[in-house]
C-alpha cells in the first residue's frame, strides 16, 4: 500500500502546525542577523519562510529533493527566492564549515534520525559560539502509539534524555514539555484518524473525499486562527509534563568544541 513522503504535502499543514511552529519562533527569539539561519529537515518551507520574514538569510536543508522543489517554487512565490535557499543535506554530515550559522531551527527530526547524537553534534558545529539552536520533538515514550509507527519514529523523547542530548554536544539547553491539554486532546481525537488515513492511503489528497474536505477546512484562516486560539491554552498548564511534545532551545558555548 502506498505511504506519503512524509513532510513532503505542501498543503496538508493546519493549526497544529502553525501553533508549534510559533512557538518555535518565541523560543527562537531574536538572533544575529549577521550570520544566516539554517533550518534543517526544512521540509516544504513553511518555517523557512517565517524566519526570513524576520530579515534573515535562510539555508533550508532537506533530504527529500521533492520537499526542496516544492519549497523552492513556494518561496519564488512568496518572493523570498533571495532569501531561502535550498540545499540537499543529511542532518548527520552537513555540508557547512564550523561556526557558519548565527542560529539554527530543526522541527520533529531528530525521532526520525538513527544516530540523533551525531545529528545533533552537527548542529552544534556548524552554530558561531553563543548561536541559538531551537526545535521540537515528541515527548514521552509511554506516549508511543500506532501513530509513532505510523509517521516513522525511531522514538520518543524525555527532558532528561534530550537535555543530555543537546548537553552532549556543546550546547546550553533548555527543555520543557507543551501540548497539554488542548493539544493533546485534538491529537487523540482528529489528527491521528486524519494522519492514519492520509499515510495508509493509495490515492493523493485530492482523490480522497474526506482528506480534501479537511484538506479545505485547513486552509481557511478564521477556523486555523480559532483552533490556534483554544491551543493558547496550553500554556495555562505548562508545567505539567504531559505534554504532547518537547520544545527545546540550545545555547552554543563559546570555544565550545564539539566531541
Amino acid at each position: 500500500m502506498g505511504r506519503a513522503e512524509w513532510g513532503a504535502d505542501p498543503e496538508f499543514f493546519g493549526p497544529r502546525h502553525a501553533h508549534r511552529e510559533a512557538l518555535i519562533l518565541r523560543t527562537l527569539g531574536e538572533t544575529d542577523r549577521g550570520r544566516p539561519h539554517l533550518e534543517c529537515a526544512a521540509g516544504v518551507g513553511s518555517l523557512s519562510a517565517a524566519i526570513a520574514r524576520r530579515g534573515h538569510t535562510v539555508v533550508a536543508a532537506d533530504l527529500s529533493l521533492r520537499s526542496l522543489a516544492v519549497l523552492r517554487r513556494r518561496m519564488e512565490s512568496a518572493g523570498l527566492a533571495g532569501a531561502v535557499l535550498p540545499v540537499a543535506a543529511d542532518v548527520t554530515r552537513l555540508p557547512f564549515p564550523d561556526g557558519a550559522f548565527g542560529s539554527a531551527t530543526t522541527a520533529e527530526t531528530l525521532e526520525h534520525v538513527p544516530d540523533d547524537a551525531a545529528a545533533v553534534r552537527e548542529l552544534g558545529r556548524v552554530l558561531a559560539p553563543g548561536g541559538i539552536l531551537a526545535g521540537t520533538v515528541p515527548a514521552d515514550p509511554r506516549q508511543w502509539s500506532a501513530w509513532d509507527d505510523w509517521a516513522g519514529h525511531l522514538r520518543r523523547y524525555t527532558i532528561r534524555a534530550m537535555t543530555a542530548l543537546l548537553e552532549g554536544a556543546g550546547l546550553e539547553p533548555s527543555v520543557r514539555t507543551w501540548g497539554f491539554p488542548v493539544v493533546r486532546l485534538y491529537d487523540a481525537l482528529f489528527l491521528k484518524r486524519v494522519n492514519r488515513r492520509r499515510l495508509e492511503t493509495d490515492r493523493p489528497v485530492e482523490a480522497d473525499p474526506s482528506l480534501r474536505t479537511v484538506q479545505r477546512l485547513g486552509r481557511r484562516g478564521w477556523l486555523v486562527a480559532l483552533v490556534r486560539t483554544a491551543f493558547s491554552i496550553d500554556r495555562l498548564f505548562g508545567r505539567i509534563p504531559l505534554g504532547v511534545g518537547l520544545i527545546f532551545s540550545a545555547r552554543k558555548r563559546d570555544g565550545s568544541r564539539q566531541r
